[in-house]
């Protein structure tokens, strides 16, 4: 048995005839040149495999990746995603790729893929919809959470079910654009600086006892000219490590296992090493070599113009799906689109209360003011364009190629809102009649603990104020 690291959150778990990759993002980058793999995925790493099966924790594009996925069509492996409300990922693998074979895994059954490998897909958050994948191969438990921020009674029977864990891969970074991308907000005077994300990646860890916990999911840098200033929250593998051990008292180990790692029943580690210190060196060494694909990406903003039309489509269809049987975007916000080809500002406003949505022409950007909105959203227009034909809303707030600006009492709650029912919307929650089916009564039977999960979080985050990580342990 063996598994390898192959790149940001993508792992490739080999035994006998069995090849699983998971959430495999390995080549080029990913929102239109926003993040890039770091360090790069090793060319031999990427010859080397051979999918027999692929399972994606989620939908978002460092996860679901098409150019990576592509690679892959000839094998015709096969793709194991979680069984949700959502039907999107298997009808968008069917639509946009030449694979045939597909099979939905449900929450908390364990799977046989051969007599010595086991799988178990464990779904958590109705909102965001992700994932978690257990492993068990020739003896071996591999817990990888990904992005899947899994607490409480969820996580409880993922160990019950699964006790004495030997690795666990978790996230310890965001790709929420709240704080980061609000407007002259002091992200570190919120509660999500590095230091916040180590002490939640910590607090798992303890709940887990897994005998190493692996920084994982997290290592990307973005080398788009919007995005570029946050590489300054870069969440450094290494600072986690040695947080861990400052807080961690158990025997416990926290492994940092770049791009090109591997841990193997026969050999143990194999460590590729990597220098987190030359980050910015490395940030414009890698700005320098992908300088054509991200200028060919930034020409782009010169050559489109507002796709009116595909604006009001979505939002008329967003709308009507957010108010059956109550109107749920009761406010006002818009998007703020820079037209360069044509030298115009489009405001294009969404008018929840109304049900309405208009697109009006500004001279200058502070005009956003006058019109008496919660927030406003500006991001690039081949950006916006995109979202509003192929419906990935709730898919591209990670690029970080947006700047929220609040200008109502209740900016901050609603935009919080407007995201979470984008993200309700396009997996197939909304309108709410949408979950009256057998299957999806099924499903939510399986996740009933997520029910109570909800209510602790209420409980410690919003009424006791405590900080995140108390979901897992108060170290």
């Amino acid at each position: 048995m063996k598994f390898t690291v192959v790149s940001h959150a993508c792992l490739y778990v080999e035994h006998e005839d069995i090849r699983l990759l998971i959430d495999p993002w390995i080549i080029g980058s990913c929102y239109w040149r926003s993040w890039w793999n770091y360090p790069e995925v090793p060319q031999n790493i990427i010859k080397k495999i051979k999918p027999t099966h692929i399972y994606i924790t989620h939908l978002h594009w460092d996860h679901y990746h098409g150019p990576t996925l592509r690679k892959f069509q000839e094998l015709n492996p096969t793709f194991l995603f979680p069984k949700h409300f959502n039907k999107r990922m298997k009808e968008d693998l069917l639509k946009d790729f030449r694979f045939s074979k597909i099979k939905e895994l449900n929450h908390g059954q364990k799977y046989k893929l051969s007599d010595n490998f086991f799988v178990a897909s464990y779904q958590f958050n109705p909102i965001i919809i992700d994932s978690s994948l257990v492993i068990e191969v020739d003896g071996i438990k591999l817990l990888n959470c990904n992005d899947s921020k899994t607490f409480g009674s969820s996580l409880k029977q993922i160990i019950n079910n699964h006790p004495n864990i030997d690795f666990a891969f978790r996230s310890h970074s965001s790709a929420s654009p709240i704080p980061h991308c609000i407007k002259d907000l002091d992200v570190e005077k919120t509660d999500r600086a590095p230091s916040n994300y180590a002490d939640d990646f910590i607090a798992f860890a303890k709940v887990t006892k897994s005998k190493y916990t692996i920084p994982f999911a997290s290592s990307h840098i973005y080398l788009h000219q919007l995005s570029k200033k946050f590489n300054r929250f870069y969440s450094d593998p290494s600072y986690i490590k040695n947080q861990f051990e400052s807080k961690i008292n158990t025997q416990q180990k926290c492994k940092i296992m770049v791009s090109g790692s591997s841990w193997s029943k026969d050999k143990g580690f194999k460590l590729r090493n990597h220098d987190f210190t030359n980050l910015q060196s490395d940030i414009e060494n890698y700005s320098d070599k992908y300088k054509h694909k991200i200028n060919k990406q930034l020409e782009l903003e010169g050559k489109q113009k507002l796709n009116k039309k595909a604006f009001e489509n979505y939002y008329f269809k967003f709308l009507r799906a957010s108010s059956f049987p109550l109107n749920l975007l009761n406010f006002k916000f818009g998007f703020l689109i820079n037209e360069k080809k044509n030298y115009i500002n489009h405001l294009c406003i969404i008018d929840g209360k109304r049900r309405k949505t208009k697109i009006i022409e500004i001279s200058k950007e502070d005009e956003i003011y006058q019109n008496k909105l919660d927030f406003v959203i500006k991001t690039p227009i081949y950006v916006f364009n995109d979202c509003n034909l192929k419906r990935m809303h709730n898919t591209y707030t990670p690029s970080k190629l947006l700047e929220i600006t609040i200008l109502g009492k209740n900016g901050n709650q609603n935009l919080k809102k407007y995201f979470s029912l984008v993200d309700l919307y396009e997996n197939d929650s909304l309108p709410v009649y949408k979950l009256l089916s057998i299957r999806n009564l099924i499903i939510l039977i399986r996740r009933w603990r997520e029910f109570f999960d909800m209510l602790f979080y209420i409980y410690i985050i919003k009424l006791k104020k405590k900080k995140i990580h108390h979901l897992w342990h108060r170290l």
